[in-house]
């Protein structure tokens, strides 16, 4: 009975939060248009009595599960509001524009960059205040200077960079792994889909450089807050990945080839858990062991 309670609440708090991300659509596009910045476009063949429904539902289930993700992460609300902001943008908005650029005319860099901040930045603060830790849970967080103490500046240089640089080879593996099903899609303009190839390998690895940073970007306060096992955080940063990275393509271009999209959403899942996999082994490091080497380093430097 409690679990179906809080399920049901979860998804009342979803709505609102989806309600709030679409306010601030509606904010950043009087924001730029007050700017005179170009507007974006959709193809031809999209309804937008079909898509807003369904940007809606992914709106609601992504701000669920942003919500219990960083709930017991920051105590705080600025912290959360922040952190749930710079990971929302970065990964359902800017990384999918960054990509859309190498695949599609339509997606304009400075109009959604701007545009997308204002429903990135008005569900982000419903859900951190939606979604707040429990007295019992906001004690033993916030430690985020012990996780930077545990190790030397060095060791996390090295940590932070190829944590970073994983990223491209992961891209173009898995993309050549779904290759021979999607290429067709892209290569044929009698489809009337509007897709376009990269000119080269090159500029599609050198995207993949800077979208490899911003990766990590966004997922890094889960990472430097979380308190539990591995396996959790290898399995709520991936989710976190998968579903803003994914529902774009996945579920609300309607319009796309379902034998285009299911092989896209296979290569999206094995990029988002591989990535999420490597960030937990290089730069996991649980509380408690950050506890005892610092006690350990005061034991040591004490007279």
């Amino acid at each position: 009975m409690k679990i179906i309670k809080r399920a049901g609440l979860d998804l009342l708090k979803g709505i609102v939060a989806a309600a709030a991300s679409f306010a601030g659509l509606i904010l950043g596009g009087m924001v730029t248009s007050l700017l005179g910045l170009p507007t974006t476009g959709l193809p031809p063949q999209v309804s937008m009595n079909l898509i807003m429904p369904r940007m809606f539902l992914t709106l609601v289930v992504l701000s669920i599960l942003l919500g219990e993700c960083f709930q017991r992460l920051y105590p705080r609300y600025w912290q959360r509001l922040l952190s749930i902001w710079l990971c929302n943008y970065l990964l359902y908005y800017l990384l999918n524009i960054l990509d859309g650029l190498l695949f599609s005319p339509i997606p304009h860099l400075g109009t959604g960059t701007v545009a997308n901040i204002f429903p990135a930045l008005s569900m982000a603060a419903v859900i951190a205040w939606l979604w707040r830790p429990s007295k019992d849970e906001s004690v033993e967080s916030g430690k985020v200077s012990m996780y930077f103490a545990a190790r030397k500046p060095l060791d996390w240089s090295w940590r932070l960079g190829l944590a970073w640089l994983v990223y491209p080879p992961i891209y173009y593996l898995m993309g050549r792994a779904v290759f021979p099903f999607t290429h067709q899609y892209y290569e044929d303009p009698s489809l009337g889909l509007g897709l376009t190839m990269p000119p080269s390998v090159e500029v599609l690895l050198g995207m993949q450089v800077l979208r490899g940073a911003l990766f990590l970007l966004a997922v890094l306060p889960i990472v430097f807050a979380w308190r539990g096992s591995q396996r959790g955080l290898w399995l709520w940063t991936g989710s976190v990945i998968f579903i803003q990275i994914a529902a774009q393509i996945i579920f609300q271009a309607y319009w796309l080839p379902a034998a285009l999209r299911f092989p896209h959403c296979l290569e999206l899942l094995a990029d988002s858990f591989l990535q999420a996999g490597i960030y937990t082994l290089l730069l996991s490091f649980p509380l408690r062991v950050a506890e005892k080497s610092i006690a350990d380093q005061e034991i040591i430097v004490s007279p």
